[in-house]
């Protein structure tokens, strides 16, 4: 399902580290989220960026956000912290439940960097439920790891990391710390997630990068696209995404990764058969081809027919 948009204003916005701003944003109608959860943050028409939640699920009518600054980005992270002020109207879409947190007898909660965002609210949770868990929180100094203080307020369940003076820890000995039957969750670098990948056996590791994808995204073969059941019709030739023919046609289109794992640009598919090409869905999801991910994903038939209005250059033409 298409997450919800909401206008709403920035009423903080705070340097915690060196690199990491706080941002956060108010709105009445602002839904409850959940630990891991994620929200788009529309700063400007065209620039949406997805960013974990990180403050307190209770508070009502606030969303709270860190942006570290990239840059090598694209743009969004210095946006935000160099243009961004309180006072200013921006648009935000979700609660996204991509990396929520399961039930388990024990949890073992890595953080690397930035990644600590949804890593710190799983555990301010678990802790808040008198529920058994170790967090590591990983980083390269001190003084540009965000949040800490709330990290040391769960206490004796907490490891804290500054490799620039404990260069020698290893994830194995992460991984020590909790009984072997924990479920693992772990936000951070590839090389983290991808070290953990062969460490962690059984089927127990959760985990989220936050480090770009390195690989382009194939365009293969044409099809057409319509704007709802009785609408326009557009064609998708090889080589372009699909993405790109919705929003040159006027299409009001969040998106932000154009890389099929951030899932801003749902769309509701009502007829046709996708091929899905997105990290997002579950094989049952993709199986009942009732969304698709314009970014990256493609046709296996000649015709997508989206739920999506027609743009009204297109109806006046």
């Amino acid at each position: 399902m298409t997450p919800r948009r909401y206008d709403a204003v920035v009423v903080a916005h705070e340097r915690v580290t060196e690199d990491v701003v706080l941002v956060r944003v108010q709105a009445p109608d602002l839904p409850a989220w959940q630990p891991g959860d994620h929200a788009d943050l529309e700063l400007a028409p065209g620039l949406v960026r997805q960013y974990s939640l990180c403050g307190t699920p209770g508070d009502d009518g606030v969303w709270t956000f860190a942006v570290l600054l990239r840059p090598d980005g694209a743009g969004g992270s210095r946006h935000v912290h160099d243009t961004l002020a309180v006072g200013a109207e921006v648009r935000v879409a979700g609660p996204k439940a991509m990396f929520a947190l399961e039930d388990a007898e024990h949890h073992l909660l890595l953080a690397g960097g930035i990644g600590v965002t949804p890593i710190l609210t799983m555990a301010e949770h678990l802790a808040s439920q008198s529920k058994p868990f170790h967090l590591v929180y990983v980083g390269s100094t001190s003084s540009r790891m965000p949040f800490l203080d709330r990290v040391a307020a769960l206490g004796d369940a907490v490891m804290i990391v500054d490799r620039s003076q404990t260069p020698d820890f290893t994830l194995a000995q992460a991984l020590e710390l909790a009984p072997a039957s924990a479920l693992v969750y772990a936000c951070g670098p590839d090389r983290m997630i991808s070290e953990l990948s062969g460490l962690v056996t059984g089927g127990r590791l959760r985990t989220e990068s936050f480090d770009p994808a390195g690989s382009p995204v194939e365009t293969d073969g044409s099809f057409e696209v319509q704007f709802g059941l009785d609408g326009p019709v557009r064609q998708v030739p090889d080589g372009t995404p699909m993405l790109d023919v919705l929003l040159d046609a006027g299409a009001d289109i969040i998106w932000s990764c154009r890389e099929g794992t951030c899932g801003s640009c749902e769309t509701p598919l009502l007829k046709g058969e996708a091929d899905h090409r997105d990290d997002i869905l579950t094989p049952d999801e993709k199986q009942a081809q009732t969304a698709v991910f314009p970014c990256v994903s493609r046709a296996l038939c000649d015709r997508l027919v989206l739920d999506l209005p027609a743009p009204p250059a297109l109806v006046e033409s």
